[in-house]
């Protein structure tokens, strides 16, 4: 590269055509680092992976991509935002008291929200929903110990294992 731009200062374009070498360069990694930072975001969707989410959307808004990568970016937020919601809901669920949980063994008929809510948990996390329909079946769900436990099948659950079937059917 040096020796091609000697040659060419001896015919006067040297400092010119060095200039647009460089600002090539300069546009070839910058096409490069934005085609690296949409993978990064195209797996972070697909793998369904809060953290690796976080990261890819903070390098491609460091990076000043937000108009070349705009659609990529508001799915990633969009899904962001859905993940986010997912965590605090897990987190909210992980801190019911045993209390809250015996008594929701012990109701005859919960009210209507309470069923509704155990329902769409149950059935994201892989329970026929023609099983959770009846409260009774519910109640049997709530009691199981182990790695069948309610707690346990919620600290465990991936949201990337989620069919749409199911989704569709929770909510």
């Amino acid at each position: 590269m040096e020796q091609a731009l000697h040659a060419v200062k001896v015919d006067g374009f040297g400092e010119d055509l060095k200039a647009a070498i460089i600002d090539l360069e300069m546009a070839l990694k910058r096409k490069y680092l934005q085609k690296r930072l949409k993978g990064n975001l195209n797996v972070a969707i697909q793998n369904l992976d809060l953290v690796r989410l976080r990261r890819a959307i903070d390098e491609v808004t460091t990076a000043g991509f937000l108009s070349e990568l705009g659609i990529e970016l508001e799915e990633a937020q969009g899904l962001l935002s859905k993940l986010e919601r997912l965590e605090l809901i897990k987190k909210a669920v992980m801190e019911l008291t045993k209390l809250s949980h015996c008594r929701n063994k012990e109701l005859l008929a919960p009210p209507v929200q309470v069923h509704k809510v155990l329902m769409a948990l149950l059935i994201v996390l892989g329970e026929e929903p023609e099983l959770v329909r009846d409260w009774f079946e519910i109640q049997v769900l709530l009691v199981k110990t182990g790695k069948m436990s309610l707690k346990r099948r919620i600290q465990e659950y991936n949201p990337a294992n989620l069919s749409t079937g199911s989704a569709k059917t929770g909510s």
